[in-house]
């Protein structure tokens, strides 16, 4: 049983921004390890050496 003073509070109000990364990098992840890739000039993965998409 509970009493009008028991509700849960929320601790804050929650804010629209759900963030997360823009779909427009994906062209720059690894489809088979999930490294972010940073430099656009390489044709392998550096972390398992997968052929990048181009």
């Amino acid at each position: 049983m509970t009493s009008p003073g028991d509700e849960a509070v929320p601790l804050a109000e929650p804010d629209g921004d759900l963030g997360g990364d823009p779909v427009c990098w994906l062209d720059r992840v690894c489809p088979d390890c999930g490294l972010f890739l940073t430099d656009r000039s390489a044709s392998t993965c550096p972390r398992c050496g997968t052929a990048r998409d181009r």
